[in-house]
């Protein structure tokens, strides 16, 4: 049970080009610290939910 709006924790994934590593970031509702992180030994491509187009 939340007892502030902003109790909990965002997902957000994470590509890093260079290093051809994924991750899956986990950050505090409130602040936006960084909790944790989740890295995958290769690179897991944007689909549906994100894209990024270089100029």
């Amino acid at each position: 049970d939340a007892d502030a709006e902003d109790d909990g924790v965002v997902l957000a994934p994470a590509l890093d080009v260079a290093a051809e590593q994924s991750l899956l970031l986990c950050f505090d509702a409130a602040t936006l610290a960084e909790l944790g992180r989740a890295e995958v030994p290769h690179a897991i491509p944007f689909g549906f939910h994100g894209r990024f187009f270089g100029s």
